[in-house]
């Protein structure tokens, strides 16, 4: 897969903290910059989308935050954007566990998790991630989404 990550500026780009209301925020900020760019009839796959992937990248980082630094933890925030990729909508969700890859899983009939990704995959036109090394050498992890 390519990666998507976009090159002029997003339309939208928050840094989430750690918080399940950031889930409600990162959908709401999504379907007015979808709305933004021409995209109003794709708001309900991208809000399904999106809150999959913020969720993922919080319940990881909360995980993870109880083991790391307090310095760590300052910069270990999720960050999201919406822009247009090749004129489509994609999203991406940052987080600074390189480590912890997606995983598409193939869950029981009575899981209560486990399903997110298939949702994406089923949602996006394509989906993916990619890692990436910022000014300071700190990796993070992309997980992105081309709307169909």
């Amino acid at each position: 897969m390519t990666s998507v990550t976009a090159i002029r500026p997003p339309h939208l780009e928050l840094s989430l903290t750690v918080d399940r209301s950031e889930v409600s925020r990162a959908r709401r900020a999504a379907a007015r910059a979808l709305k933004d760019l021409g995209y109003p009839e794709l708001v309900e796959n991208a809000q399904l989308i999106v809150s999959e992937l913020v969720t993922n990248a919080l319940h990881l980082t909360d995980n993870r935050l109880s083991h790391l630094s307090r310095d760590y933890v300052a910069q270990s925030r999720v960050r999201f954007q919406v822009h247009e990729n090749d004129g489509h909508p994609a999203v991406e969700v940052w987080d600074a566990f390189p480590d912890e890859i997606p995983l598409v899983l193939s869950p029981g009939s009575i899981a209560e998790q486990g399903r997110g990704l298939h949702i994406v995959a089923h949602l996006a036109k394509e989906w993916g991630y990619v890692l990436r090394t910022d000014e300071i050498r700190r990796t993070w992890k992309c997980v992105w989404a081309v709307l169909r």
